[in-house]
């Protein structure tokens, strides 16, 4: 049978593109092309001279020409320099027009194979291995984003590699199309999905659509080594573990897969539980190079994230929410915590995910509260900074309640575009991120007073905006009829406005003073001067908070 599409390889210097693209192509009948010779055999000049004449830009934009020629070809097998990925026009175009395949190695393998070469511009200096591990930082999440393939050379010779990777790669042809639904189309491995990318230092892609647990290639493109440890709670794991275990197994053959349950809900989120699954890592024996799935809601992501930074000093973290506010918020940006019994969230770290993973179909198993509570972090972005976000949920309320999935889908990658740009600005909350929090200092209170077993943490920062309005109309910093109207979309969404019956507002700044936004000099809240224009105050007078408490 022809072989249906261009067969594009990606990866690091050493990956072994070249040895084992030709076997490949041997294998299916193509033509081999080696980009970087071919861009040589163009201009009649080397890689090395043009970077020096022409600068990595002048370079980059020669490579996206040369790649586009011959992906607007015939089917081939090209196998791309380690950096192609950096320009994102050249990895629109291999996504569209190729069958993307990741070569994986770790920089032990690149320095063992690179060893006798002296070629390699980026390693003329000394410290090779430590070129290397930048490169791979950055590269990493630029591999997994252009990959439908992900493949693990290992230490084998070429000829084994080659083998094994032509029955992965006949074996996901053979699969069966996923049918086409609403949304924007992102590859053919993904039509219906979207994509919101997280810049920085650590860069990574949230993909937004239905199906996604069981797609094996897109969840195993950021495992780097040949182990896995699914982290999720009771009440998920039976609906998706297994499925999860499945289809990474499935993709990347040979990977060990262990699944560590815990109970389920806030109460869980503690010290002795991250004991728990640290203990668990430890127990399979997982090392540097091991991937954590955090599979769940906001409480499974924050605690499975904080034992990933933990452990070994840090392995990679694949977010997998299965809640609208673990997609649209806690999977997002990197903060992981677990609560003590003074507050929510005191001891903890930032740690970026690899990639989020956001099924939305793992929705419809959510019960109508979740939903709900997932709305008003939705609300928030529209709160704190786009007035016309909010407009758009006033607009389409009711199509969210039924769950639709076009908009359920435009919902959750609005938000997440949100967070990301904040993300990225501010990745360690030194000072805009902090706006993220909006409502959140009066609904960790509630919660940390409540035992967290009375409003969970939607519900809650649903009541803590509505507080965060009225003091801001207080302080005289806002009008009463922009908090109105987010009081009046919070109820539209089923949500509380005001706060429980029965909580000492003393108590309630008790715990406010030692909740990690608080500062030296005084309790700090994010307060807004109106829909869409929301900024972080210090220095709070305790006496207007206890005001706007009482007035509930």
């Amino acid at each position: 049978m022809p072989f249906p599409r261009t067969l594009v390889l990606v990866g690091p210097m050493g990956s072994g593109k070249s040895s084992i693209g030709r076997r490949i192509a041997a294998h299916f009948g193509l033509a081999f092309v080696d980009v970087d010779h071919e861009i040589e055999r163009r201009t009649g000049a080397s890689i090395p001279l043009i970077f020096e004449c022409e600068g990595e830009a002048g370079f980059r934009a020669r490579e996206r020409l040369v790649l586009q020629s011959l992906l607007d070809g015939p089917p081939r097998v090209i196998a791309t320099g380690g950096g192609a990925v950096l320009d994102a026009g050249s990895r629109t175009a291999m996504r569209a027009h190729g069958l993307v395949v990741h070569l994986h190695a770790d920089v032990d393998q690149q320095l063992a194979r690179l060893a006798r070469d002296r070629s390699r511009p980026l390693l003329a200096g000394d410290d090779r291995e430590a070129v290397l591990r930048q490169l791979a930082e950055v590269r990493a999440p630029l591999y997994a984003e252009a990959a439908e393939l992900r493949f693990e050379t290992g230490s084998q010779p070429p000829a084994d590699a080659a083998a094994q990777l032509i029955a992965l790669i006949e074996s996901h042809l053979a699969r069966p199309p996923r049918p086409a639904t609403s949304g924007s189309r992102m590859t053919e491995a993904h039509p219906s999905a979207r994509s919101v990318a997280v810049g920085g230092d650590r860069p990574y892609a949230i993909t937004i659509g239905p199906g996604l647990l069981d797609d094996g290639a897109l969840l195993a493109a950021p495992v780097r080594g040949n182990a896995a440890m699914i982290v999720s709670d009771r009440n998920v794991a039976p609906l998706y573990a297994q499925r999860v275990a499945d289809a990474l197994r499935a993709a990347r053959p040979g990977l060990h897969v262990h699944t560590h349950v815990l109970p389920a809900g806030e109460a869980a989120k503690t010290l002795a539980h991250f004991t728990e699954v640290v203990n668990a890592l430890a127990d399979a024996r997982l090392r540097r190079d091991a991937t954590l799935f955090a599979l769940g809601g906001g409480v499974i992501g924050d605690l499975a994230g904080f034992a990933a930074a933990c452990w070994m000093r840090g392995i990679d973290c694949v977010q997998l929410p299965t809640t609208l506010l673990a997609m649209v918020d806690s999977s997002v940006g990197g903060k992981t915590a677990v609560d003590l019994p003074q507050g929510k969230n005191l001891v903890g770290a930032f740690h970026p995910p690899r990639a989020v993973i956001a099924d939305t179909g793992a929705l419809r198993t959510l019960p109508a509260r979740e939903l709900r509570a997932g709305l008003a972090e939705v609300v928030k972005y529209g709160a704190l900074g786009d007035a016309a976000f909010l407009d758009w949920l006033d607009d389409n309320a009711d199509a969210l309640l039924a769950m639709d999935d076009a908009a359920l889908a435009e919902a959750i990658a609005r938000s997440c575009a949100h967070k990301a740009a904040i993300v990225e600005r501010d990745p360690f909350e030194h000072g805009e991120r902090a706006l993220l929090n909006l409502g959140h200092t009066f609904g960790h209170a509630i919660e940390t007073e409540q035992g967290y077993d009375g409003l969970n943490h939607g519900e809650a920062v649903a009541v803590g905006m509505v507080l965060a309005a009225r003091l801001s109309e207080a302080l005289g910093f806002a009008k009463t009829e922009d908090g109105d109207r987010l009081r009046a979309l919070l109820q539209r969404f089923g949500l509380p406005v005001a706060l429980p019956p029965g909580l000492d507002p003393g108590r309630l700044v008790a715990h406010m003073r030692l909740d990690k936004k608080a500062q030296a000099g005084g309790l700090r809240f994010v307060v807004w001067d109106g829909i869409g224009r929301a900024r972080v105050l210090a220095d709070v007078p305790e006496s207007a908070v206890i005001e706007v408490l009482r007035a509930g």
